[in-house]
């Protein structure tokens, strides 16, 4: 079973019908692995707790930190090398400036139930952090000024404002900080798949990598459909 969290622009969800390029990347995998695929929507501390309880199998669009690698195993084939950079966007006729870390003191910073983040930010408990379920509800609290600034991946950033329509109330701030974690890997939740379906699964990616698969959805489940400069997300 995937656990599924939606991820704008990288998985969808429209009446039950699930896309993305992740979504895309996860049929592939289970094409290529002989595994059926069962799709679980869930919030992402949900989704998280089904795979520590052995409830899910996988799931795709979450980073391997030390807590998490209490339950879960990566892919040691990577499905992306790189992540986008973080950004803050804030409503446009705010006076609300960020050019450097230290502007984001007195402010309130929406971000996501679970989510990582670069080191630095996570780790630093001065800092307001209003967390919510979805990003979506973080840029509809910008637009009312019930918080200040949302930080999200560049990628994820752009794909919401433009699904929300929201272009001409946020902007991006100057201030963004590179992504300091691994590269992206499928996770597998330790309880759940067997070390024969583990092993599967590691050989369904390596080929996915070596055969240009993954390469081939980017370009048309990102790239294209978003019509986005190849490389410009650091998806590679």
């Amino acid at each position: 079973m995937l656990a599924f969290n939606k991820i704008l622009p990288w998985t969808t969800e429209n009446d039950g019908v699930y896309g993305g390029a992740y979504m895309e990347v996860m049929r592939e995998l289970a094409r290529r692995s002989g595994m059926a695929l069962q799709i679980k929507p869930c919030p992402l501390r949900r989704c998280l707790f089904m795979l520590e309880q052995g409830d899910a199998d996988v799931m795709i669009g979450v980073r391997d930190t030390p807590r998490r690698s209490a339950y879960l195993q990566f892919l040691q084939t990577p499905y992306r090398e790189h992540s986008a950079d973080r950004v803050f966007y804030v409503r446009k006729g705010s006076n609300i400036v960020i050019n450097e870390y230290a502007d984001l003191a007195p402010l309130r910073i929406g971000v996501k139930f679970g989510a990582e983040y670069v080191r630095r930010f996570e780790h630093d408990c001065n800092l307001r952090k209003d967390a919510v379920k979805d990003m979506e509800a973080n840029f509809r609290k910008l637009a009312f000024g019930r918080i200040d600034a949302v930080l999200i991946p560049e990628d994820q950033g752009e794909a919401v404002v433009a699904d929300l329509h929201m272009e001409d109330q946020v902007e991006k701030a100057a201030y963004r900080m590179v992504d300091d974690g691994p590269p992206r890997a499928v996770a597998v939740s330790r309880k759940a798949v067997s070390p024969e379906r583990l092993a599967a699964l590691e050989s369904a990616m390596r080929d996915m990598q070596k055969s240009g698969a993954l390469a081939a959805i980017y370009k048309r489940y990102y790239y294209d459909a978003y019509h986005i400069a190849p490389g410009s997300m650091l998806v590679r």
